[in-house]
């Protein structure tokens, strides 16, 4: 089973192994590179540069501690920390700042099946888990399904 260390400048060495390797280095996942977190902040402040990549790393390791902290058993938090590295694949090239465009120019599919308090890229997030090939040969349907709930 592959295993990595990844280093992070707020939590030090991140370790990631098995499926979660594959997970990152997907084609999905490492789109998260160009996808900045704070959208435009960077325009203002300089030092606003880290990405989606970067936060959904951290997501996974605070996720992983938690779940330590809390002792959930081995398989949910085997689910619940793939839960976080999956869980911003869906946003735009913008991040949020391009979620109204998405909301308007997106296909019917996207904006019917979205729930009242659903934002956009949470749609796209959850069609990705379900139809991407790479992350379907990676992760059973049926933890796909947990993941997305």
């Amino acid at each position: 089973m592959a295993s990595r260390e990844i280093r992070d400048p707020i939590h030090g060495f991140i370790k990631i192994s098995g499926t979660e390797c594959d997970i990152v280095d997907s084609a999905v996942f490492q789109r998260l590179r160009k996808v900045r977190q704070l959208a435009m902040a960077y325009l203002v402040y300089p030092g606003a540069v880290h990405s989606r990549f970067e936060h959904t790393l951290g997501v996974r390791h605070v996720a992983g501690k938690m779940c330590e902290r809390l002792s959930v058993d081995p398989e949910h938090t085997d689910t619940i920390q793939k839960a976080a590295l999956l869980h911003d694949i869906g946003h735009g090239p913008f991040s949020h700042v391009s979620e109204q465009v998405l909301e308007e120019l997106g296909t019917e599919e996207l904006t019917t099946t979205a729930g009242e308090k659903d934002k956009i890229h949470e749609v796209v997030t959850r069609k990705i888990i379900r139809t991407d090939r790479e992350i379907g040969d990676l992760i059973s349907a049926k933890q796909r399904e947990d993941i997305i709930n």
